[in-house]
């Protein structure tokens, strides 16, 4: 009787060792999605909807192919964004080179214009020369105007490109660093497993 006694609390003190030996937590349900969302938020639905076991974060395979998905998907519509804003710079590109010719050009008229005569004639008016030199830079003005909004808007796509080209190498970093720590876990839990199964023959 005393032996059956020994067994039943030795019994009763291993179960109740295993219940508080488990780290595994009970979360509430996340909000959030896979499927929808930033990057960063369907990393943090990840992570919430992960289990913690013994201090390791157990994912679906699954999940990390979906997340795996997504970031490839966001890193395509990236590049096709940077593309289009490389188009959208080169024909910015050949505005400015066609204004700055066109520039070029009223300037040579009005250096030419201020050979000939003190008056003459100017689309069937006559005009004096320094009345004539006042319209034309006047239009001078107009297009260095136009050529400054060219080479700003043309300095602003720059940054664009530029942001866009390190959002894209921030993500791939984070990218990198989580699928390594992910493997990294996932080996530890292997190394766990292989010894748990070798104290156990």
């Amino acid at each position: 009787m005393r032996n059956f006694t020994m067994l039943a609390i030795l019994i009763a003190t291993l179960s109740i060792g295993n219940v508080f030996g488990q780290s595994t937590t009970t979360r509430t349900q996340p909000k959030g999605s896979l499927t929808s969302g930033t990057i960063d938020s369907q990393f943090d639905y990840l992570y919430a909807i992960s289990r913690t076991q013994d201090g390791f974060e157990h994912v679906r395979r699954a999940n990390l192919e979906l997340i795996r998905k997504n970031v490839a998907d966001s890193i395509r519509a990236l590049t096709r964004e940077i593309t289009a804003l490389k188009a959208k710079e080169d024909g910015q590109q050949a505005a400015v080179s066609a204004m700055t010719d066109s520039l070029a050009l009223v300037r040579e008229e009005l250096q030419t214009a201020e050979q000939e005569k003190d008056s003459f004639s100017f689309i069937g008016i006559s005009l004096k020369k320094a009345t004539y030199s006042l319209i034309m830079w006047g239009i001078v003005l107009l297009l260095a105007a136009a050529l400054a909004i060219y080479v700003y808007r043309f300095n602003q796509s720059h940054v664009v490109t530029r942001d866009t080209k390190k959002a894209i190498a921030d993500l791939q970093d984070e990218f990198d660093q989580h699928r390594k720590r992910a493997m990294e876990k996932e080996q530890k839990l292997k190394r766990q497993l292989q010894d748990e199964i070798n104290k156990r023959l």
